[in-house]
């Protein structure tokens, strides 16, 4: 009787998890998975543009995920089909509808360069985004303008 109570509550608590379970994307380049539920928490590993990842919930604002915590403004929880009116329709792929979401794409990035010559170069911005500071150093500038503890995150 006893074996069949535990069987019956983990069965009950894993149909939970499944029934809240859902699918994030990854809306930026690059994020960190965390350790706990704080932007200052460890990282674990890595999230990029465009990758799915199991949801087990929310907490302090971040997605719970089998890998890790990852903020909820890094991801969309949405599912993408375009509509519109006058028999426009179509769907869209997870990378076209996170490029959507950010607004600027190479299609508005060219339009953008033709409409306005050579005062557009995005090699600056292109550099910017390649560039990588490692997390010991992000760390200790934080605790020399005094905004985190010697001890890191709690």
């Amino acid at each position: 009787m006893m074996k069949r109570t535990i069987l019956l509550g983990a069965v009950l608590a894993l149909s939970a998890v499944a029934a809240y379970a859902s699918t994030i994307t990854v809306l930026v380049q690059e994020t960190s998975l965390r350790k706990r539920p704080q932007s200052y928490s460890p990282s674990v590993g890595v999230a990029r543009l465009g990758q799915k990842l199991e949801s087990l919930g929310v907490e302090a604002g971040f997605h719970k995920t089998p890998s890790g915590y990852i903020h909820s403004s890094a991801v969309t929880t949405r599912k993408a089909s375009l509509s519109g009116g006058d028999g426009v329709g179509g769907s869209a792929t997870a990378d076209e509808v996170t490029l959507a979401g950010k607004g600027f794409n190479a299609q508005v990035e060219k339009s953008y360069g033709a409409k306005n010559g050579s005062a557009v170069d995005f090699a600056a911005v292109n550099a910017m985004e390649r560039r990588s500071v490692p997390e010991a150093v992000l760390f200790e500038f934080l605790r020399a303008g005094g905004l985190m503890g010697e001890g890191g995150s709690k």
